[in-house]
């Protein structure tokens, strides 16, 4: 009993030790997880305070109701005031250091609650708004067709859903479209059973029809990149659409409670030999087409296109240069998808299923009548510096810089010039970004392009022209090219001493942390552009007492620092641009607009933001190499610009890397402009524009909402608080044990 008894206490201690593991550490973890965030997403003050005051008072009922209990703590008591039992010099140093921990942790907590910090961006969003009553009652009309007319509603609806939701949403539903990447906010995920098949249809129709903008306050509409596709879509494309968005991921609607079973639903493809082709049909013809020529209904708005198997000649292989590839070959593509184009990683499919596309595919040419050639490299070769500088000289040698450039930024003298086999023209690889690369990132994969090339495009065999070392030295030299910058959704501004450097090669831009921001088409008005050119910009900021400076970095492989006002773009259906806008001859600028409003929790759009809701437009042009201020009200009409709004730009461009460098006043004497304070949270986006690709006005790349922080001023106030917290403490320590001794 007594060993029972004294456990009570540390059981105590361990419960709110546990306590404080939860709400500190476990639940910013689970929420990153679930989130998903970059970060562990911590729980608000508020919350933490809550929950402390809750456990600490659950230990005093727990103390306080058991006598035993009460006892050890008054004996602790004791033992720390009158220093009962505390005879032996160990003892006496336990008690003393306890003695002159307790006021220094009570200084500690006192700074962490007072001192300057910056705000965190915490945003709680309903995920399932309830559903307008306008639409409670609408139904599918779809679903009350015959056999025959929802098999063809079924394979109108694939075609809608392919060039109008793919773009975000993906080929399978999945929510990993090539857009997907470029936005916070991601695109749901169809096939997650906690998502449409958690609501019942007209609430899709709902979702389909008002898009973002139609969104309740509590859903964060601003967030949200879901177009309002009642302007582009006819009633009955929308419900097309819904009807495809559950067929394509494989699950149902939920039904309303008291309502009739439906019909089984009617599959679109008939005529199909085989599981093969049936797959084929449903997943595949979209893009690639029923004959398998590279001619689907969403192949017109694609960069680059899709594969015409008919030709049966394929980039990714394992085997000699001019050869097939292998089933496996074929299966890793669908399996993994190609980064950088509209092909995704078919991983909703079972392998199985993923075998027999392969064996259909292949029907599509005679290419697969002999066994190919397998390319297997005589040893593995590791990393190392004397590797990478051999691989430097290797990359000079075989001339690869007059296509990917000097620093591998595709900006080499023969990229303008590129084609692939069908004379398309062809981008060379960016082989600084990792994420892009075609077949993978690692120095294994890269090595088997080198050996096998990549047939149909420019890229070359060098099996016969490098040595086995030379290639694995190339190789790990292109795998050390890559650049990752860190990710997150706060720039942190750095206070320095002195003037803000003007110029993006001031060493001083160095010092200030980085924040590599993503970036997607703007595919949510019309014109739609999925093709977009630029999907990261890296971006860092300092400032003083009176100036904020703002350096912009992204790839671009070529500089366009000349204008002239083009026609409007050549759209397709449902608002998308043509793919073959890229090819028109166009002289178009370059250029970048930073998009900054007011820090308040309801904020605009991040596209131009609303009406009624302004943003401020920085907007720098690569023809003047100026920047000027604008003010937007959403992107229904173009942005206006705000004279008496000072603002300095200057960018250089230099091995396929524009560097911009924008300086703005922290005050504005502007009403309509942005203020800049301290440790605030001040919402911006990232619009840029690469005039060789055709983009323009709303064809350009977009960030969502990051945010800018300015680093908080230092104060006195949280040091002199701590001292005072410790002296209170040890002064009361003082007394207490001063009142215990003349007991």
């Amino acid at each position: 009993m007594r060993t029972r008894d004294s456990s009570s206490l540390a059981r105590v201690v361990v419960a709110l030790l546990v306590a404080w593991l939860v709400v500190d550490v476990a639940i910013p973890m689970l929420a990153m997880w679930i989130a998903p965030a970059p970060r562990p997403v911590p729980v608000p003050s508020f919350a933490r305070a809550l929950y402390a005051l809750l456990a600490i008072a659950g230990a005093l009922v727990y103390v306080s109701a058991n006598a035993r209990a009460t006892a050890e703590v008054r004996a602790v008591a004791g033992w720390l005031l009158r220093g009962t039992s505390a005879r032996s010099r160990g003892a006496q140093r336990a008690r003393l250091g306890v003695l002159v921990i307790l006021p220094l942790v009570a200084g500690a907590v006192v700074w962490n609650a007072v001192r300057p910090r910056e705000a965190t961006p915490t945003t709680l969003r309903t995920q399932h708004p309830t559903l307008p009553q306008a639409f409670e009652p609408l139904k599918n009309p779809l679903r009350e067709l015959d056999d025959a007319g929802r098999r063809a509603a079924h394979a109108d609806g694939r075609d809608v859903f392919q060039i109008a939701c793919r773009p975000c949403h993906g080929a399978a539903a999945d929510g990993r479209g090539p857009m997907a990447r470029g936005f916070r906010l991601k695109p749901a995920d169809f096939t997650d059973p906690g998502t449409i098949a958690t609501v019942v249809e007209p609430y899709a129709f709902w979702r389909v029809s008002e898009g973002g903008p139609g969104l309740p306050r509590e859903a964060t509409p601003w967030d949200s990149a879901m177009p309002a596709w009642k302007h582009d879509l006819a009633e009955a494309e929308r419900w097309k659409a819904v009807l495809a968005a559950y067929d394509i991921a494989g699950v149902e609607p939920r039904k309303p409670e008291g309502s009739p079973a439906a019909a089984a639903p009617a599959r679109p493809t008939t005529g199909a030999r085989d599981d093969g082709e049936r797959i084929y049909r449903a997943r595949c013809a979209p893009c690639h087409g029923e004959r398998g020529d590279g001619k689907g209904p969403a192949a017109p708005y694609l960069d680059p296109g899709p594969r015409d198997f008919t030709a049966g000649v394929f980039e990714l292989r394992t085997t000699e240069s001019g050869q097939p590839p292998t089933d496996d070959d074929l299966l890793r593509v669908v399996t993994n998808g190609i980064p950088g184009t509209a092909m995704p990683a078919w991983t909703v499919l079972s392998e199985r299923e993923r075998r027999l596309v392969v064996d259909y595919v292949k029907r599509f040419s005679d290419n697969f009548t002999t066994k190919p050639a397998i390319v297997r490299p005589a040893k593995s070769v590791a990393a190392s510096v004397a590797i990478v500088a051999r691989g430097r000289d290797v990359y000079r040698q075989a001339k690869c810089f007059e296509c990917h450039g000097e620093a591998g930024r595709a900006d080499g003298p023969s990229a303008p010039t590129l084609k692939n086999d069908h004379g398309d023209p062809l981008q060379s690889a960016n082989l600084t970004s990792g994420w892009r690369y075609n077949g993978g990132r690692d120095a294994a994969d890269i090595f088997m392009r080198l050996a096998t090339g990549m047939d149909g495009t420019p890229m070359p065999s060098y099996a016969d022209t490098l040595h086995e070392d030379d290639r694995w030295a190339l190789a790990h030299y292109v795998r050390s090219l890559q650049t990752d910058a860190a990710g997150g959704v706060v720039l942190r501004a750095r206070a320095i001493a002195g003037d803000v450097p003007r110029t993006a090669d001031d060493a001083r831009w160095r010092e200030a942390p980085a924040l590599a921001i993503p970036l997607a088409g703007q595919v949510i008005v019309r014109p739609r552009w999925q093709n977009h050119a630029v999907d990261e910009v890296v971006a860092r900021a300092v400032f003083n007492d009176r100036e904020l400076a703002l350096l912009l970095e992204w790839d671009d492989a070529t500089r366009n620092v000349e204008h002239v006002e083009p026609g409007p773009p050549k759209l397709g259906r449902f608002g998308y641009v043509l793919a073959d806008e890229r090819t028109r001859e166009l002289k178009l600028r370059d250029g970048v607009r930073v998009q900054l409003a007011a820090p308040d929790a309801d904020r605009p759009h991040f596209l131009l933001g609303s009406r009624g809701r302004p943003v401020t437009l920085w907007h720098w042009r690569a023809d003047t190499d100026r920047a000027m201020t604008e003010r937007a009200e959403g992107s229904e009409t173009p942005p206006v610009e705000t004279r008496g709004a000072p603002l300095e730009g200057r960018g250089v461009w230099k091995d396929g890397r524009w560097r911009v460098v924008l300086v703005r006043r922290l005050g504005s004497d502007h009403p309509r402009d942005v203020t800049l304070a301290r440790g605030a949270l001040v919402p911006f986006a990232v619009h840029v524009w690469d005039g060789a690709r055709g983009e323009r006005d709303l064809l350009m790349s977009i960030s969502s909402w990051t945010f800018l922080s300015l680093e908080p001023a230092a104060s006195a106030f949280a040091p002199l608080t701590a001292l005072l917290a410790v002296g209170l403490v040890a002064g009361g320590e003082w007394w207490l044990v001063r009142r215990g001794r003349r007991r």
